[in-house]
Formats: structure tokens, C-alpha cells, sequence
């Protein structure tokens, strides 16, 4: 498809631009040198020749054709543009911070192990505080050789594994109650973390800052990381400060957003409640509600939003992404966020900076909760544009297990399945483009519009038919769905009713209800004609729009009629010169009084003639505003001159003014041969004309394709022929026939046909005899033409035509629907391109359209009574096999779940009934009431099923007597064998 100037996938193989050289290693261990210029003349290294001079075939095979991995791309034109949709997800993220915890046990414990390892101390010193070998009373003792930084080391890690019964000694033995590690870590903030407050109130009772912020953090962020609520506690009733913030770079967050990350629901309802503000928005763009939904952390967010004055509707204001907390919660799939802020009051309606609602990031990150709860608990619009003008459907299309599932759910809540972004791609295209067999296949049988195009023309068929080509199964299911059976309404008579519902066809192409059909044509799935819906709605719509073809007919025939009449009379007779009466005119006089029946009326009453030109100027100037408003119906004016039909027309209209009198009162010899020229190709185009008509096309096929399969074979022999044809002029230059090469050569045509001239090879009685070398030589020359020309390529062009003619009549009906096709879309462009005035808008619309009421698109015919003549019998009887066929399998279209596609289309057919029969477009041609179909449908389908159970209890039943029967005849064996072993047994005991 169109590239639309995006970058390709970075999947795709780069490609090189050179293929003829293969670098080798030695090559790429060769210094460059700086001068080039300098050694371009310079012999080559001896290193670089090895490969050229070795006598190993293999090697030099080898080399010069690569192994895999080592190859390079041939350079052979252009590649073409990327064959997919501008992706509008791919680049999107959100600027949320980091994710994970910053501060935790294990961070804070690899940092000191490895800050005290980088220093060269003691690990074993960790060791002993850890596992107590060090007590209060052996402190001074057990560090009184340590170094200054071991101290402090130990120092910060008594405070973390909450040995605070060691804090002041060590402070004793030189440890510095203010020392910070290399992280800006205090023993207050390692002492906030683990929650010892003994620690802490050591600290703060020897004046230790309780807001201190070295670097990143305070304290009480590191209480909020430990997610400590006592230490919190300690820290806000001593002084801490609750509004400062995190000093990270590029992340500056709240102390709500530190507990957030960790978690930490105490201490955030305790923030909470000393006053911190939860709508605030830090530097980083967002505030800890967004956080919070972010990383799915319900019980934050639940207690984030039941503060007094939460907003959950807050957006995100840095670099204008303006994404609320929904947005973030959708986008990561947490559905119990989702659901939490929908009920706190978030809107699901609002959109970010691209125009994405949280429907467009819920379906396109597959969640099938999140979209659920979104369209059944927010309200959310299923037909939501961003500002590319795409649904959430259109981010849908994915490739991951829940797209078929989200697809489906938006559908159901009424999401417009042919809706067109800005580029003119709908659902389908994208699901094509990908590949996605099930979504193409669902959204099809949902409704979508396969005809549908592209701004650059590319309809959704044509990317169906090359990606995903067994999709098309599923338009032929529609198709068959379209036809039902059942039994007439009519009590007395309960004759088969077959109903053509053509709605399939009709409900995308108002008013150029062919296009569909067409779009098949054109992408070349043409056998979709032979379909006995498609072929029945053709004949209809034949019937209906014939009358404006038939009249364009006689139009074009009157003006062919009126220009041979006067180039007859005027030109070629000659008979307008001959009504003057000057002395240069007896000649043409003679003429025409002798070569022309109405010659001396001709002669005596030259208005007659001008009478006949000027009707037909008056019918060519109709013709010149038809011709000009054709031009409408192309889709380019390159198109239009590219026809060869236009390229005649024009011609012969513009040969009336050419061969006119008006100008000098007389006519000119010049004037004759264009007058003849625009006869035949005026003639011949109404014989293409006529060969279009549905009675005539098959004769004007075999024509044209003889006729193309003949040009062919003339090209390809045409230097036998004027080899032959020089031949000619030099064996018999006194001939006539070949004076000239080119007489020569139109004799040579006549010739090939059989027209043989045997006065040539005889020579003249009464004249010399030609020399003998060249009474032999014409002799061959003759022979040899008539072997391999009159016979041999005559009979080969006769075969060839034979068997496109035999082809031909095998497809005659399949071509017949597609000229038939091509015909009515043309009459429909000329009908219906906008440019007429309502009034007759409105007319055409009444007497050319199948359907011009928009719920009249149901047609209800009797296929097996005789007198049924609406329809032809052979499409009556196809129609009447595919509804039997649907009536034995239970009415569904589905090749893989027919259960579960029957269901959803059922509840969807019910939602739209519920609406009103406008809305669903099914009414019984001739039935008076809307709801009489669905009726009959119900009726039908209870006698179906009482068929079946009836037919099922018989078996039931037949089973159930033949079990009695073996069971009687089993207990009746048992018995005889019984009976024998009694007898055997009393026979033994007699014995």
C-alpha cells in the first residue's frame, strides 16, 4: 500500500548499494591511507592478490560467493515503498518517571557493602554488627583500630539493621553523628527506613536535622520507602517537612509519590491526613494519583482518591501530554484502577495530547477488561476519533490473543466498523495489512465494507485478496446468508418462498449501487459474479438501467446515420459542387447524376444537403456536452484520453466541422478522406457499442479477441512478410502488383489469404523469356511462399482462433456478468456524478436504482413455481441450492465457532430491530408489514426443530426395542445354557 512517508519496519534486511566486490578480512585490516589520490595508480598489496592467484577452485568460489551472513543485496532498482499503514502507536509513551522502587532493603544494603569493599575495609566488621558478636560494651574495643571511613561505615549500617544500642558508641569511638555516604544516606535516613525509633530519638536528641537532604532524599522520604508509619510519625511531630521534594534528577517527586512506589499504605494515609496535597503536580508533569494508576497499586490509588478534594481527572502537564490517571491505568491494563477511577468520577471521554481517550490505550494495549469496564462503567464512546480521525477499533487491530475479543466488544457497543482515518484506512485495511486472518474475518462478517478505498485508491479487497486471500470465504458466507428459504405465509398454500436480502450489495454504493460488484471486478475476484445473488441482483439492475443505454444507442446511430448520409451525398458523389452552375463543375455533375440515385434532386435542391449538415452540427453539439460531461466519470483526465472508444468519438466530431461547406460555399478532395475515415470509425464504434448490449456481447468478444491474437501473430511473422515482399519486387519488378515495396507488401496480405496471382511464374507468349536462373528462382520464391504463408501461417491463425473461440464459449457466462458489469458502472457515472440538477437527480434515482427506498432491498420470489418469471431459471435454481444448503446446516455463516458468529450476529440484528424496520432495511417486497419476515423466520425454524425432534424420538424409540429384543434373546440363551449345565451336572452325579 502507499508509503505516506514513513519510515519501513526496522525488521526488513538493509538494503546495499554495491554487490560486485566482497570485502575480506585482510581488506578490513589494511590501514587507510590518508592521501588516496596519491596511491590510486599504486600496485596492488600482495595480500589483497592471494585470493585471485590461489589454485584452490573451492576457495575462490568461496570467495566469491559468500556463505550466509556474509552476502551482499544485488542493486537492482528501487525498493518500493513500505506496503503498510502509517502506525500512529508505535512512537507514543507517556512521560511517566521510573517505575520501580528507588530505595529498598537490598539497595541500601549492596550500597554500603560496596562503598566499604571500594574503600578497602572490612566486610567482616558488617558481618559482626549483623550477627552480634558486637554488644555496647565491646564497641570501643572492636573499632578502636578501625579506620575513620570503617567507623562511619559501620556507623550508617548500625543505624540500618536497627543496632542502636551501638550508635553511640561508635559516635564514641570517632564515628561523625553528621557523615553521609556517597548516595547523601545519613544514619537518620537509615534509621527512618528501618523504623527504629530508639535510633531515631538518639539522633534527634544530639540536634541531628530532621529535614536533612544531602543529595536526593530526607528522611522522611526514607521512612515512606521503608514504608516505617511510627517513624513517619516520629519525623512530622519533630519538625519534618511534608512538602519537600525528592531532589533526583529529571525526577523530582512528592513525598506521596514515595510511597506510592513502595506502597506504602500507612504512611501515605498518615501524609495524607498531616495535610499533603494529592491533586499537586511536581516538575516530573504528574502527581501520585497518576503514580499510583501508573503501577497498578489499588490500594494507594483507592486511598489517593477518598482524600478530601482528590481529582481524578487531573492531567499530566508536562510537554503538554495532558494524559489523566485513567489514561495511565488503561494504557498498562489495570483493570481494578480502572474500575476504581471510573467510580471516583473519572471521565473516560477525555483526550490526551494525540486525542486518545483511555478506550484508544485500553485497545490498543488488549485488554479485554479494561475496554469492558470502560464502555459499560464510563460511558465511553466507542466511535472516539483521535486527531488522525481513529476509532479505538482501528488501535484494536493487533496481533495479540484479546484483539479478536476487544474487536468484537466494541462492535457489539456500536462501534462503526467502516469508519476511515485520515489517511482513508478503515479496520479492515490495518487488519489486512497485518495479516490477521480471524479480525479481517470477524469484521467482515460484522459488516465492513471490502470496496472500501484508501485516499490513494487502495481498496480493503485488494489487500485482502495478496494478505490474506482465505478471508474471502467468509464474503461468499455473506453472500449465502443473504439467501433464505421458507414456506409461504399463505395458510392454503405452502408453497417455497426464497427471499434475496440485498443488502450486502447495496447498503455501502448509494446511489452507484454496481460499485460494489465493480471493486470485485477491478481487484480480480471477478468469480464473485457467478454468486446467485450477485447474478440476480445483475439482472435486475440490467433491466432497470438498459433504457438509458438503449437510448444512447439511437442517439449515436442517428448521428452516424446523418454524417454518412452527407458524406455521401456531398462528398463522395460529390453532389454539393455539382449544384453550382459554373463550368468547373459539369464534372462533378456527371458524377453525381451518374453514381447517385437522387442525383438531379441532389443537383437541383443543394438546401437538402446543407439541410443535412446542419442537423447534424445540431446532434453533434448534444454530442460535444455528453462527451464533456463524461469526462466526469473517469477517475483521471489521463484515463479518459486513453480509451480508444474517446479517442474515435472525438475523432468524428470533430471531422463534422472539418468536411463542412460552410466555409467556402464548396467542397475540397481532402474533405473526402477524412469524411471516409470518420464513417468507419463512427460505424465501428457503435458495432462496440452494440457488442456491450447482454444478447450481442459474446460475438463482439470472439471478434476482438481474434482480432488482438491476430495482431500478435502479425507482429511476430511480419519480417517473414516483408522479407517475401522484397523478394517479390526484385524476382518480378515488371509486375504491377509489386511496383513499389509498399504495393508490394499489401500484395503479399492478399496473397496470405489465398488469393494467389499464377499469371506471374507464366511467361508471355509473344514476349521474351526471362533468363532461366530467375524463372527458377521466382518458381522457389512462389512455392516457398505459399508453404509457409498461405498454408502454414493461415492454418496456425485459424487454429489460434478456434481455441480462443472454444475458450471464450467455456467463460461466456463469467465474462458476460463482468462486461455486463463494466457497462452498467460506466451508464452509472454518467448518471450519477453530482453535476445535474436535483429534479433530475431525483428522477434518475426513481427509475434507474433497484432499491431507491432505502429499506425496499429484499426480494421474495417462488423458485419452484413455473410461472415465476422475475428471475431467470438458472439463477432461481443455484438460488434455491444455497438456501436449502443453509436451511440443512442451521442458517450459519461461520467455517470455524458458526455457534458463537450466529449468536453475536443475532444480538446485534436484534439491537438494530429494536430501533424500527428503517433501521434494519428488511421488508418483504409486497408485505405490509416490517415484522411479518422475522415472523415467518421464528415459524419456520419451530417446525424445523419439531421435524428433528419427532425424528430423533423415532430412533430413540427403534433403539429402545432393538435393546429389548437383544436382551429377551440374550436372557433366553442364558437360560438354554443353564438348562444344558444342570443336565451335564445330574449326568455326573449319576455316574
Amino acid at each position: 500500500m502507499e508509503n505516506l512517508g514513513y519510515k519501513e519496519g526496522s525488521t526488513k534486511p538493509r538494503r546495499m548499494t554495491r554487490s560486485i566486490s566482497v570485502v575480506t578480512k585482510t581488506e578490513v585490516e589494511q590501514p587507510l591511507n590518508e592521501n588516496n589520490a596519491n596511491n590510486r595508480f599504486k600496485s596492488i598489496p600482495p595480500n589483497l592478490m592471494v585470493r585471485w592467484r590461489n589454485n584452490n577452485t573451492d576457495a575462490m568460489i568461496e570467495a566469491q560467493y559468500p556463505t550466509a551472513g556474509e552476502f551482499e543485496y544485488m542493486e537492482c532498482g528501487p525498493s518500493p515503498p513500505a506496503e503498510s499503514a502509517p502506525s500512529m502507536y508505535d512512537s507514543f509513551e507517556e512521560p511517566t518517571s521510573e517505575l520501580s522502587v528507588q530505595i529498598c532493603n537490598d539497595t541500601l544494603r549492596i550500597s554500603l557493602i560496596d562503598q566499604m569493599k571500594s574503600a578497602t575495609g572490612r566486610v567482616r566488621l558488617f558481618e559482626d554488627i549483623e550477627q552480634g558478636n558486637v554488644v555496647a560494651e565491646s564497641t570501643k574495643t572492636h573499632f578502636e583500630s578501625a579506620s575513620k571511613l570503617e567507623k562511619n561505615l559501620c556507623y550508617l549500617w548500625a543505624a540500618f539493621l536497627k543496632r542502636w544500642d551501638l550508635i553511640e558508641g561508635l559516635m564514641e569511638v570517632g564515628a561523625d553523628l553528621h557523615f553521609c555516604d556517597q548516595n547523601g544516606i545519613s544514619s537518620m535516613h537509615l534509621a527512618a527506613f528501618s523504623g527504629c525509633l530508639a535510633t531515631l530519638g538518639l539522633l534527634v536528641s544530639k540536634g541531628m536535622n530532621v529535614n536533612l537532604q544531602s543529595k536526593c532524599y530526607t528522611p522522611l522520604h526514607c521512612a515512606a520507602f521503608g514504608n516505617a508509619a511510627e517513624a513517619a510519625k516520629f519525623l512530622i511531630n519533630n519538625g519534618a517537612d511534608i512538602t519537600k521534594d525528592t531532589n533526583k534528577p529529571n525526577c523530582e517527586e512528592s513525598l506521596l509519590h514515595c510511597a506510592v512506589r513502595s506502597n506504602a499504605l500507612e504512611c501515605l494515609q498518615i501524609f495524607i491526613s498531616e495535610g499533603a496535597d494529592v491533586n499537586s503536580l511536581k516538575p516530573n508533569g504528574t502527581n501520585a494519583i497518576h503514580l499510583a494508576a501508573d503501577l497498578g497499586n489499588m490500594q494507594c490509588l483507592e486511598t489517593l482518591l477518598n482524600a478530601p478534594n482528590a481529582d481524578a481527572n487531573v492531567r499530566i502537564c508536562i510537554r503538554e501530554k495532558e494524559s489523566t490517571a485513567l489514561h495511565l491505568a488503561a494504557d498498562e491494563g489495570n483493570v481494578e484502577c480502572v474500575d476504581l477511577l471510573l467510580a471516583k468520577g473519572a471521565d473516560a471521554k477525555l483526550k490526551n495530547h494525540r486525542g486518545f481517550t483511555p478506550l484508544h490505550l485500553a485497545a490498543r494495549t488488549s485488554s479485554l477488561e479494561c475496554v469492558e469496564s470502560l464502555l459499560r462503567n464510563g460511558n465511553a464512546d466507542a466511535n472516539a476519533e483521535d486527531f488522525d480521525h481513529r476509532t479505538p477499533l482501528h488501535a484494536a487491530v493487533g496481533k495479540s490473543e484479546n484483539a479478536y475479543d476487544i474487536m468484537e466488544t466494541l462492535i457489539q457497543w456500536g462501534a462503526n466498523v467502516n469508519h476511515k482515518d485520515i489517511y482513508g484506512f478503515t479496520a479492515l485495511h490495518l487488519a489486512a495489512l497485518d495479516g490477521l486472518v480471524q479480525c479481517v474475518e470477524m469484521l467482515i462478517f460484522h459488516g465492513a465494507d471490502v470496496t472500501t478505498k484508501s485516499k490513494k485508491g487502495t481498496s480493503a479487497l485488494n489487500v485482502i485478496t495478496r494478505k490474506t486471500p482465505s478471508s474471502v470465504a467468509m464474503i461468499r458466507q455473506k453472500l449465502d446468508a443473504a439467501i433464505t428459504l421458507h414456506h409461504s405465509q399463505d395458510p392454503v398454500n405452502r408453497e417455497v418462498e426464497l427471499e434475496l436480502d440485498f443488502r450486502q450489495l447495496l447498503q455501502h454504493c448509494h446511489p452507484r449501487e454496481i460499485s460494489y460488484l465493480n471493486t470485485f471486478v477491478d481487484e480480480g475476484q471477478k468469480e464473485i459474479l457467478e454468486h446467485p445473488l450477485c447474478s440476480s441482483f445483475l439482472y435486475i439492475k440490467w433491466g432497470k438501467i438498459r433504457k438509458y443505454y438503449i437510448g444512447r444507442l439511437i442517439f449515436c446511430f442517428s448521428f452516424v446515420l446523418f454524417l454518412t448520409l452527407y458524406v455521401l451525398t456531398a462528398l463522395a458523389h460529390n453532389c454539393y459542387n455539382g449544384s453550382k452552375d459554373d463550368n468547373t463543375t459539369i464534372q462533378a455533375q456527371e458524377l453525381c447524376q451518374k453514381q447517385s440515385i437522387l442525383g438531379d434532386m441532389l443537383r437541383n435542391n443543394p438546401f437538402v444537403m446543407e439541410m443535412q449538415w446542419w442537423v447534424l452540427v445540431a446532434i453533434t453539439i448534444v454530442e460535444i456536452f455528453r462527451k464533456v460531461y463524461g469526462i466526469t466519470g473517469y477517475s483521471s483526465f489521463r484515463h479518459y484520453v486513453t480509451q480508444v472508444e474517446n479517442i474515435m468519438e472525438w475523432f468524428v466530431i470533430t471531422s463534422v466541422f472539418v468536411i463542412s461547406y460552410i466555409y467556402t460555399n464548396k467542397t475540397y478532395t481532402f474533405q473526402n478522406h477524412i469524411g471516409a475515415f470518420a464513417v468507419l470509425l463512427g460505424w465501428t464504434n457503435l458495432m462496440l457499442m452494440i457488442g456491450q448490449l447482454p444478447v450481442f456481447d459474446v460475438y463482439v468478444a470472439m471478434y476482438t479477441k481474434v482480432q488482438g491474437e491476430f495482431a500478435k501473430l502479425f507482429m511476430a511473422y511480419s519480417c517473414m512478410l516483408i522479407g517475401f515482399t522484397i523478394s517479390f519486387c526484385v524476382i518480378f519488378p515488371s509486375s504491377s502488383s509489386f511496383a513499389n515495396p509498399f504495393m508490394g507488401f499489401i500484395s503479399v496480405l492478399v496473397m496470405m489469404i489465398g488469393e494467389q496471382d499464377l499469371s506471374l511464374l507464366i511467361n508471355d507468349p509473344d514476349g521474351k523469356d526471362p533468363p532461366f536462373l530467375l524463372e527458377v528462382s521466382a518458381q522457389i520464391t512462389f512455392v516457398l511462399f505459399l508453404l509457409f504463408v498461405t498454408i502454414i501461417l493461415m492454418n496456425l491463425l485459424v487454429g489460434i482462433a478456434v481455441h480462443d473461440i472454444q475458450g471464450l464459449k467455456k467463460t461466456a457466462g463469467l465474462s458476460k456478468l463482468v462486461r455486463q458489469t463494466k457497462l452498467i458502472s460506466y451508464i452509472e457515472s454518467a448518471l450519477f456524478n453530482g453535476y445535474l440538477p436535483t429534479w433530475l437527480r431525483n428522477l434518475l434515482h426513481y427509475t434507474a436504482l433497484v432499491s431507491p427506498q432505502a429499506y425496499r432491498v429484499v426480494l421474495c420470489v417462488k423458485p419452484l413455481n413455473p410461472s415465476e418469471k422475475r428471475l431467470p431459471r438458472d439463477i432461481l435454481m443455484k438460488a434455491y441450492e444455497v438456501g436449502k444448503m443453509r436451511k440443512q446446516f442451521g442458517h450459519t455463516i461461520s467455517s470455524k465457532n458458526p455457534a458463537e458468529n450466529y449468536l453475536s450476529y443475532k444480538n446485534k440484528y436484534n439491537n438494530s430491530t429494536s430501533n424500527g424496520c428503517a433501521s434494519t432495511g428488511y421488508v418483504l417486497a409486497g408485505d405490509p408489514d416490517p415484522d411479518a419476515g422475522q415472523f415467518t423466520t421464528l415459524t419456520t425454524k419451530i417446525d424445523e426443530n419439531a421435524d428433528r425432534i419427532e425424528f430423533l424420538t423415532q430412533e430413540i424409540q427403534e433403539l429402545k426395542q432393538a435393546l429389548i429384543s437383544q436382551q429377551q434373546q440374550a436372557s433366553k440363551v442364558i437360560d438354554k445354557l443353564l438348562i444344558v449345565i444342570s443336565n451335564q451336572q445330574k449326568q455326573n452325579l449319576r455316574k
